[in-house]
């Protein structure tokens, strides 16, 4: 009986989602101020294995900026985007409240990463923004090897690193494919082919990605604990983030206000349009195709213009409450 007592003591169980998120920060807060006394704020911050590995090879050059295009924003709000929407008779996302969560995460984790970059404001590593096209490459493609082989801007943490991390992440935590620890075991491959891909290419230390996916952890452990089940308060996080992020980068002296007004907007428009209408339905592939058009349109146009902020916030919005209003007016429609 004694030793039963003691067990029944002494088991605490899984941990809260509260106390996951509460150790999250404090670790990455710890962490961040660790990083900050060794002045992460200069080029040559690589001690030994943390710094960048460049392999001279054109084709392993090809084959990690392929990879780390897993990483992009244009990927990542892709993948959440077609999480939410979609849905088949072998459901991945349970309801539309879970494929919003992503989505919530996804808008939150890059206006994180604008926060962070800022604040820091450290550079690249030398020769980041440099690279060799290889001689058996058509020219028609130097531009585009350069662009994914190559980096510019801020550092630290690394922003691919804390994207892939989030939205990886709040995707295993809410699709329903597979077993978790599969999930899990898939988010995390995703994640180290994201950061070891930063590092081979030379643009990053191995401190910036591993930062970054601290920070990536740190967003959907508050996000679980804040809004489980209730995305409204996630699109609200991605929102106090989203401001930060603008203030951040009116405070930097390279700061890309525009950018980080994306990220603001984004997050304004698709909490607003998800309190307005809340969908209890998801859309068939060939619908999800069809409203995806008008999306993407406008995402594109903001990026290839970047536009002032107040244009930039106001063209996101609308993309991202177009994104959530689309089952509903799908559902209209059928009806």
């Amino acid at each position: 009986m004694l030793e039963d007592e003691s067990r029944e003591r002494t088991d605490w169980g899984p941990p809260s989602q509260s106390t996951v998120a509460i150790v999250a920060i404090a670790a990455l807060v710890v962490t961040l101020a660790f990083v900050t006394a060794f002045d992460v704020a200069v080029a040559e911050r690589g001690i030994g294995v943390f710094e960048p590995l460049s392999p001279p090879l054109g084709t392993a050059l090809a084959v990690a900026g392929l990879i780390t295009q897993l990483g992009d924003p244009w990927f990542l709000v892709l993948l959440a985007t077609f999480a939410y929407l979609v849905n088949s008779e072998r459901s991945s996302i349970d309801e539309p409240r879970d494929g919003a969560f992503v989505l919530a995460v996804t808008f939150g984790a890059f206006s994180l990463i604008d926060v962070l970059k800022n604040a820091f404001a450290a550079p690249r590593p030398p020769g980041a923004a440099e690279v060799t096209i290889p001689t058996w490459l058509p020219p028609a493609l130097g531009g585009t090897f350069r662009s994914i082989t190559t980096g510019t801007g801020y550092a630290f943490p690394s922003g691919h690193a804390i994207g892939a991390t989030a939205v990886f992440a709040a995707l295993a935590y809410k699709l329903n494919v597979g077993s978790r620890a599969a999930r899990w075991s898939a988010a995390g491959a995703g994640i180290v082919l994201v950061i070891a891909s930063r590092v081979v290419l030379g643009v990053h230390y191995l401190v910036d990605v591993s930062v970054g996916v601290l920070a990536g952890l740190s967003l959907v452990a508050v996000a679980a604990a804040i809004g489980h089940r209730r995305p409204l308060r996630v699109f609200a996080l991605g929102a106090t983030l989203g401001v930060l992020a603008v203030i951040a980068s009116v405070l930097s002296p390279a700061g890309e206000i525009w950018s980080a007004g994306q990220w603001l907007g984004a997050s304004l428009g698709a909490g607003v349009a998800w309190y307005a209408v809340r969908p209890s339905h998801h859309l068939d592939l060939v619908e999800t195709l069809i409203a995806g058009v008008p999306i993407a349109i406008i995402w594109v146009v903001v990026y290839t213009t970047s536009p002032p902020l107040v244009i930039t916030m106001l063209g996101t919005a609308i993309a991202a409450g177009l994104t959530i209003f689309a089952p509903t007016v799908a559902d209209h429609l059928r009806g």
